[in-house]
């Protein structure tokens, strides 16, 4: 029979403290929501008794009908030389009236003597009034033990006592905590054992830190030497380096056979949810998510080296160790200079063209265009317009005879729309010729809008199209002003279920004009000949796959 482990995110306390995140109370709510429908089996809110947004937050958390995680307030041990009842911060704690509470205490005598400055009798009696209080009060008592394992090696006769006078309170889980993230896999799992030995038919926990990279070998490296609850953060978000990422080590538990034949997790919990998961939460969090982020980021399972994507064409067990559908994401091939018969081959099949007859033709031309710094792998549409363009039955819908684009007179300040700029492009779409004068703040936005309302003329579709994202990247930054350009733009399109559709086209050019006027030809060519065959095949499909292909070819492209 598979040992249980339960699951205890600190997202919302831990994770918050992460640099660049500021949750908003509806960030917290929506993001204990999503943890809830997860099957998370505690969610630790915030500390009640820091600030008015996480009091607020345990008001309203409990209308939101949890259906399995327990909300845990936060908070510390009491204050030395205090009593216990007249300690404000343990009555806010109170106050948030949570099933289980967590008490910060201190286990390292260095700590304790120079920091909290009172004496290690006073600290053990902090730790037995304070849980003693709580269970008093009906809570579950998850005591978190701060600098464990620098207390350990330090005094472990002390954190024997520390951990006595929890039991004797009776503390209901004693959480390990590797608060500096200095430790090793073997000091974790050495320290570990020597509590399980100590205190048998205790529950444990772990809570590490990132700061040597090994917050999820830590935490895996204690469910082995016999701990039952796992603390950590979605992404591994945290202080510093952050906390255990929860996101791959449940990935590990779920999918390594050393760990899912001896330990079992909620039923709820499955991980082909993780990546939907970490990435709704990167997105509240407004932190993009990591490309390559274990298991579940954009490159987890991308592939570049010819050689490689020739492996996984025949076996892919050989460059993945596990299926990417197992965690809810895909496997991406990515276009380059490194690119064999197989990446080529592959990606031209996934958007339906055969490059067997002109395979040759298309891969010189894409090395000669990585040799110039067009690079394709994060601009499958531009990979797409190249493979098009090779074929002989090839007809662009329109063909661009000229473009300008000037800057009005600066010092003519008095005039109206003296700062816009002013782009001239001119068409022809068969034998018809539009002619269009545009203007905007900046000469790309100027040159965008002339070529929309010139192609408006002969495909009024092209409106639903818009620019979403426009990057630029300098290639010699030592040629200065005179350096050459890459540019990056996103178009998208909302189809007819009001699903935005997005695809990726380049440029590369010493002019940056140049350069932009390309990715947006190739932009509008592609999604005119989308449009084109979605038409032709309108009564066969339903409106729900309108453009899927388009949002495929960007599918873990790094920008979207």
């Amino acid at each position: 029979m598979s040992k249980q482990l339960y699951v205890y995110d600190t997202t919302l306390r831990d994770g918050a403290q992460y640099r660049g995140i500021s949750f908003s109370l509806q960030d917290k709510l929506k993001i204990t929501q999503l943890l809830d429908n997860f099957g998370v089996d505690y969610i630790e809110g915030g500390w009640p008794g820091s600030n008015p947004k996480d009091e607020a937050y345990f008001k309203h958390a409990k209308n939101l009908g949890l259906k399995h995680a327990k909300l845990v307030a936060f908070g510390s041990t009491r204050k030395p030389m205090l009593e216990v009842d007249n300690d404000p911060q343990i009555q806010s704690l109170l106050s948030a009236n949570t099933p289980a509470v967590a008490l910060v205490s201190k286990f390292w005598t260095f700590h304790i003597e120079t920091v909290l400055r009172t004496d290690l009798t006073q600290n053990l009696s902090m730790i037995y009034d304070s849980v003693a209080f709580f269970k008093a009060h009906g809570r579950e008592v998850v005591l978190d033990a701060e600098h464990f394992f620098d207390g350990f090696k330090d005094n472990q006769d002390y954190t024997f006592q520390c951990i006595e006078a929890a039991v004797r309170a009776g503390v209901d889980n004693l959480t390990l905590c590797d608060t500096n993230g200095g430790s090793m896999p073997q000091d974790i799992e050495y320290a570990v054992k020597a509590v399980r030995n100590k205190f048998p038919t205790l529950s444990l926990g772990i809570h590490c830190h990132n700061d040597c990279e090994l917050a999820v070998a830590n935490s895996l490296s204690a469910v082995k030497s016999g701990v039952s609850l796992l603390q950590g953060t979605i992404n591994g978000y945290g202080e510093r380096c952050g906390n255990a990422n929860l996101i791959s080590l449940l990935a590990n538990l779920l999918l390594k056979q050393s760990f899912n034949q001896e330990f079992g997790l909620n039923s709820d919990i499955t991980s082909e949810r993780l990546s939907d998961l970490s990435k709704e939460i990167a997105d509240i969090a407004n932190i993009p998510l990591k490309a390559d982020a274990a298991y579940v980021g954009d490159n987890a399972f991308s592939h570049k080296g010819g050689i490689h994507v020739a492996a996984i064409a025949k076996a892919s067990q050989t460059y993945e160790h596990l299926n990417p559908s197992l965690v809810g994401n895909q496997r991406e091939i990515t276009i380059s200079e490194l690119s064999g018969k197989s990446n080529v081959q592959l990606q031209a099949q996934k958007l339906g063209l055969d490059v067997s007859r002109n395979f040759q033709q298309v891969l010189d031309s894409i090395k000669a265009l990585e040799k110039k710094g067009l690079t394709l792998e994060n601009a499958p549409g531009s990979f797409e317009m190249l493979v098009r363009k090779q074929d002989k039955s090839y007809q662009p819908h329109f063909t661009v005879l000229s473009m300008q684009v000037g800057v009005n007179d600066m010092n003519a300040s008095t005039q109206p729309n003296a700062d816009t700029c002013t782009a001239t492009v001119k068409v022809r779409v068969k034998n018809k010729i539009a002619h269009v004068v545009e203007e905007a703040s900046g000469p790309v936005d100027a040159l965008n809008l002339a070529f929309k309302k010139a192609l408006t003329s002969f495909f009024p579709q092209v409106q639903a199209m818009q620019l979403t994202d426009y990057k630029v990247s300098i290639l010699d930054p030592e040629k200065a002003s005179a350096a050459t350009t890459r540019v990056w733009i996103q178009s998208c399109c909302k189809d007819s279920t009001a699903h935005d559709q997005c695809w990726a086209t380049i440029g590369c050019s010493d002019n940056i004009i140049k350069a932009s006027a390309q990715a947006l030809i190739d932009s509008y060519q592609l999604f005119l000949i989308k449009h084109n065959h979605l038409s032709q095949n309108s009564t066969h499909q339903s409106a729900q796959h309108r453009f899927s292909d388009l949002d495929n070819e960007v599918t873990h492209n790094g920008h979207n």
